[in-house]
């Protein structure tokens, strides 16, 4: 009851209102003082919250006397108030979105919780037109994401997924994506766990999941895009040529390929 209160007053319902209208749900044909009886709203106050439910539409009265009241279903109720939202924002996007705003390519902004980093992935992701480069690991691939990703994969010619798995999980329903293998070697050069994804060649979602706080940033910064553009695409070179020439090189660099990382001839 406390939970359907909460939510009909993000849709200005006050509580007798939706009190009101339940009671009418549960038993039609009422009068106002039934409605009263039945809602636990006081009698002084429940014709004038029978007024704004008449007014609001989701009621209906009769031209008896006495007045009775009827709640309009809940499918009604649904439709009226998606209408409403709708058409908040289409006035919002009308309002707002003719407003230029001053870009701040500069800045790099810090996204401190996790589900910040979360949901501005989605949307960079969402709203990919141009290009998506992407380094992500199994813990933090969202089902949002997986769907996202798979319809990005039909639209965008330059697409990359890179998968990051501690228990070598690599199934995904989306074919363009390199596996990456060295997650542990990673682990140590990171300390945790991290994210990069950039969209259109123009944002950047990147940082890393230690214990605790995230340490992530999203820009739009020039310098700080390409860099990351490129470490993406430069893993993805690597990883193709490991794929395609994995028995030579497992000659060369040992059976796990580790020897691999020994860039400092050692």
């Amino acid at each position: 009851m406390e939970h359907i209160i909460t939510i009909m007053k993000d849709y200005q319902f006050s509580e007798y209102e939706t009190l009101v209208y339940m009671a009418l749900l549960k038993k039609s044909n009422q009068t106002g003082y039934e409605t009263s009886k039945n809602s636990s709203v006081p009698r002084s106050k429940v014709y004038n919250i029978l007024e704004i439910l008449l007014k609001k539409g989701v009621i209906i009265c009769s031209n008896t006397d006495p007045v009775r009241y009827k709640a309009k279903s809940v499918e009604e109720l649904i439709d009226r108030l998606n209408k409403k939202v709708q058409s908040d924002f289409n006035e919002i996007k009308k309002s707002l979105g003719s407003i230029e705003k001053e870009e701040e390519t500069d800045i790099l902004w810090s996204l401190s919780e996790y589900n910040q980093v979360i949901e501005k992935s989605i949307q960079l992701i969402r709203h990919s037109q141009k290009d998506l480069y992407l380094q992500i690991w199994e813990e933090d691939l969202t089902e949002m994401m997986v769907t996202l990703l798979t319809e990005a994969e039909k639209r965008l010619d330059k697409f990359i997924v890179i998968l990051f798995s501690k228990k070598r999980h690599y199934e995904l329903p989306f074919n363009r994506f390199y596996k990456h293998g060295f997650e542990e070697d990673k682990l140590k050069d990171y300390g945790s766990r991290w994210i990069t994804v950039v969209a259109d060649s123009k944002e950047v979602v990147y940082g890393t999941f230690p214990k605790g706080q995230p340490d992530v940033i999203w820009t739009r910064n020039h310098s700080m895009v390409k860099l990351s553009k490129e470490y993406v695409i430069h893993d993805a070179y690597n990883l193709r040529m490991i794929n395609q020439l994995e028995d030579p090189a497992k000659q060369v660099f040992g059976k796990d390929l580790m020897d691999v990382r020994n860039i400092y001839g050692k």
